[in-house]
C-alpha cells in the first residue's frame, strides 16, 4: 500500500520537463508573433503564417526528442520506487498471511512483467500528451496571428499592442490538453494526473499479485484527512471520504465487510490478480491517492477506533478538502502569474518601439509586485489554516533564481512608484 503522503512532490522532476516544454512553446510563439511586424499583403501574410507554423513545429519536435529520453528514465524510476515503497509497507501483513516474506518485486519475473506493461501504458499516455501539446500549439499560433491581424485591420490597436495583449492572455491560460471525453486540463495538470495515477495503479497491480499468492480474501483501503468529497451530480463512490479506511471483501460481502467493487469502483480478480478501475471516480482512479493492501480481518484496523468508527471526522475532512481545493487554486494562479512574467520579458525584448517598451516594462513591474502579493497571500493562507505549503506546485521551469531576482527588482520599482 502506498501511503497518501507518498505522492507529494514525486512528480516534480518529470513535471519540470513538461513545464520546460510549455515555457519553450510560450517563448517560441512570442518571438514569432512579435517578429511578424506590421501586416503585409494578404497572400504574403498567408505564406508567412504557414512558414512560421512549419518552423515552429520543427523546433518543438527537436525539443521533444531531447525531452523524451529524460522522461522515459524518470518515469521508470518513479514506478519502480512506488512498487518498492508499496511492497515494504505490505511486508508485515504479507508475512502473516504467507508465513514468509515474498521476494523483492524487482527480482520477481511476474511482477517485472506487470511493471513493464504499466510503464508502456503510462509512457503512451505521456507521449499522447506531447503530441496533443504540439498540435494545439500550432493551432494557437495561427489563431493568435489571425486575432492580431483582425485587431490591427479594425484599427483597434497597433500590431505590437495587439500581440502583447493576446500573449498576456495566452500565458495566463497556459497550454490546454483536450481529452476524447470532452474534459480539458492544463498541460501541468494533465502530466501530474498521469504520473500520480500511473504510480498508484502500478503499485496496485503488484499488490494484487501478492494478494493472489497469499490467497487473501480481504483488503484494507487507506485513509487520509482531506479525502475527496463528491460534487453535485456525481455518484456516491466519488466521495472517497465515505469508503476510505475500511476493510472489504474482494468477492461477495458479509456483515461488516462490504464488497470492494460495489463500494469503491475497483475490482481485483482473485485468480489472475488483475486489477481493474471500473469507475475512474473511485479507488485508483484519476488522481486518487488511496491504496489497498491484503488484509486479515482478525487484525485491528488502524484507521478506526475501538467502536469501529473512522478516526477521521467527516466534517473535519470536508473542511480540509475544501481548504486544499482553495490552496490548489492559489497555486494555479501563482504558476500562471510566473508564466505571464516570462512572456512579458520576451515582449520587452522583442518590441522595437521605445514607447511601447516603457509601457511593457511598467506592466512587468506591476505584475511582479502582484506576484509578491500573491505569494504572501498563499503563505498566510497556509499558515492560518494549518496547511503545508506545496512549493513544488508553484514552480515554473523557466522561472528560476535570475527571474525571481528580476521580478523582485520590478516589484520594488512599482512599490516605490505607487508610494510616492
Amino acid at each position: 500500500m502506498l501511503q497518501p503522503d507518498y505522492f507529494y512532490g514525486k512528480e516534480t522532476k518529470l513535471l519540470s520537463l513538461y513545464q520546460a516544454l510549455e515555457d519553450f512553446i510560450l517563448k517560441d510563439i512570442t518571438r514569432r508573433l512579435l517578429s511578424a511586424g506590421e501586416m503585409t499583403a494578404t497572400a504574403d501574410r498567408l505564406i508567412w503564417k504557414l512558414k512560421q507554423m512549419g518552423e515552429s513545429q520543427t523546433k518543438i519536435e527537436i525539443k521533444l526528442r531531447k525531452m523524451t529520453g529524460l522522461a522515459k528514465k524518470e518515469l521508470r524510476a518513479l514506478l519502480q520506487d512506488a512498487v518498492i515503497a508499496s511492497w515494504k509497507d505490505d511486508n508485515t501483513i504479507l508475512k502473516r498471511l504467507l508465513g514468509y516474506l515474498p521476494r523483492n518485486p524487482l527480482k520477481n519475473p511476474a511482477v517485472i512483467r506487470i511493471m513493464d506493461a504499466e510503464y508502456k501504458k503510462s509512457l503512451g499516455e505521456l507521449e499522447n500528451l506531447t503530441r496533443t501539446t504540439m498540435k494545439q500549439s500550432q493551432i494557437d499560433l495561427i489563431n493568435m496571428l489571425d486575432e492580431a491581424d483582425l485587431r490591427v485591420a479594425a484599427g483597434v490597436q497597433s500590431y505590437s499592442a495587439a500581440v502583447c495583449d493576446i500573449l498576456d492572455r495566452y500565458a495566463g491560460r497556459g497550454i490546454y490538453v483536450d481529452y476524447p471525453s470532452g474534459a480539458r486540463r492544463t498541460l501541468e495538470a494533465a502530466v501530474r494526473l498521469c504520473v500520480v495515477t500511473s504510480m498508484n495503479q502500478t503499485a496496485a497491480q503488484v499488490t494484487n499479485q501478492y494478494i493472489v499468492e497469499a490467497g487473501a480474501e480481504y483488503v484494507l483501503v487507506s485513509a487520509h484527512l482531506g479525502a475527496r468529497v463528491a460534487q453535485k451530480g456525481q455518484p456516491a463512490l466519488a466521495s472517497h471520504a465515505d469508503w476510505q479506511g475500511k476493510v472489504y471483501r474482494i468477492r461477495g460481502s458479509e456483515p461488516g465487510y462490504p464488497n470492494l467493487l460495489d463500494r469503491t469502483g475497483y475490482d481485483v480478480d482473485p485468480n489472475t490478480g488483475q486489477g481493474t478501475v471500473k469507475n475512474p471516480l473511485g479507488l485508483h482512479g484519476y488522481n486518487c491517492r488511496h491504496s489497498h493492501k491484503p488484509w486479515d480481518p482478525r487484525l485491528r484496523n488502524p484507521y478506526v477506533d475501538e467502536n469501529g468508527n473512522l478516526k477521521i471526522d467527516s466534517e473535519e475532512n470536508r473542511k480540509r478538502y475544501e481548504l486544499q481545493q482553495k490552496q490548489r487554486a492559489m497555486e494555479r494562479s501563482l504558476r500562471a502569474w510566473k508564466r505571464k512574467l516570462i512572456v512579458k520579458e520576451q515582449e520587452i525584448a522583442g518590441v522595437a518601439e521605445t514607447d511601447v517598451k516603457e509601457i511593457l516594462q511598467r506592466d512587468y513591474d506591476r505584475m511582479a509586485y502582484q506576484l509578491t502579493q500573491k505569494n504572501k497571500a498563499y503563505n498566510d493562507f497556509c499558515k492560518q489554516n494549518d496547511l503545508q505549503p506545496q512549493y513544488d506546485r508553484i514552480k515554473v521551469a523557466d522561472f528560476g533564481r535570475e527571474q525571481t531576482k528580476q521580478a523582485n527588482q520590478g516589484a520594488r520599482r512599482y512599490k516605490k512608484e505607487i508610494e510616492e
